[in-house]
């Protein structure tokens, strides 16, 4: 599983920043993948309000690192942590760059009618840190994550909130820090890692492997943790693919193929998948492998890519049934 932590102070070493790191550090040993995002540096464009998400389904702004990258991993994260010092009892301008941008994400959900595959079970978790120690300090913060949570499909899981916390490393001085670290990490991180992670592989990862691992997230995401990768990735994923899935309310934008590398996180699955032909006897990471001999669609028609679906609908239904 995939951490993503966004650290919106723009103080680098801070409090904020700590309490981020010190997080994710203790998620890296129960055995999650974690990245953050130094969102003061990461180059944001700040939203336009212009509207264009809203009638084409995509930002106006295509070529900053929140189109090119950022919308990826809030896609492929299982937990998204915002952190964000309080300045004006509001969440700092650089982090609110970010969530502006999420109008995107929004769009896609509310206009679009489409759902992410992760949405049932990512969650969304709220660290913030203030020097003041005001009765509301942190309700507006709350709003505003309550409702990106929302717009990136993540249910609001948890909050930890430190008032009276002022020069540089005072956060470490809490007396409670450690104690709402490990319950933070128990009540969020480790239900998540205890599903099993199936790993769907095909050729070039851009057709096949990922409509299987998003049919079965949003199926079985209670139960398991998908991926999926290909042995030659294709420079992006089928659009016919992605036309159907959209049309069955699944959302598979900024998703790409990946190497299989990529795809583990430096894990090892429970179970690998691997599918239609070329991959037979290649070393595949997993504990168990299968394979399913689903053809490649040679004509990505409409009704070719919708039976490709019913087959891995077909294909999953006896793979649940037997695995553990």
């Amino acid at each position: 599983m995939l951490i993503l932590g966004l650290q919106g102070s723009p103080r680098k070493g801070g409090n904020t920043d700590t309490l981020l790191a010190a997080f994710l550090e203790k998620a890296g040993q129960a055995g999650a993948a974690v990245k953050t995002i130094q969102v003061a540096r990461a180059g944001i464009v700040p939203c336009k309000g212009c509207g264009y998400c809203e009638t084409h389904g995509t930002c106006v702004i295509a070529d900053d690192p929140m189109s090119m990258e950022l919308f990826g991993l809030l896609r492929q994260a299982d937990l998204v942590v915002a952190a964000t010092p309080v300045y004006f009892y509001g969440i700092s301008a650089q982090l609110k760059v970010l969530i502006d941008r999420c109008q995107t994400l929004w769009s896609r959900k509310y206009i679009y009618k489409l759902k992410d595959p992760l949405a049932a079970t990512r969650k969304g978790v709220l660290f913030s840190v203030a020097a003041s120690e005001g009765r509301q300090l942190f309700d507006g913060i709350h709003l505003t994550a309550k409702y990106f949570f929302d717009a990136i499909d993540a249910q609001f899981s948890h909050a930890l909130t430190y008032r009276g916390v002022e020069s540089k490393g005072a956060i470490r001085r809490q007396e409670s820090l450690a104690a709402d670290i490990d319950g933070t990490i128990q009540k969020t991180v480790l239900p998540l890692l205890r599903r099993k992670t199936v790993l769907f592989i095909s050729p070039t990862g851009a057709c096949r492997a990922p409509m299987a691992a998003a049919v079965a997230q949003g199926r079985f995401g209670d139960r398991i943790r998908t991926g999926y990768a290909a042995l030659r990735p294709a420079s992006e994923l089928s659009a016919a693919m992605i036309l159907s899935m959209q049309q069955a309310g699944v959302d598979m934008g900024y998703r790409t193929p990946q190497a299989i590398e990529q795809a583990l996180k430096g894990s090892t699955p429970d179970l690998t998948v691997a599918i239609g032909n070329g991959i037979d006897n290649l070393p595949l990471p997993g504990k168990q492998t299968v394979k399913w001999p689903l053809p490649e669609l040679l004509s990505p028609d409409e009704a070719a890519i919708d039976g490709l679906r019913l087959a891995i609908e077909t294909q999953l239904d006896a793979l649940m049934e037997t695995f553990e």
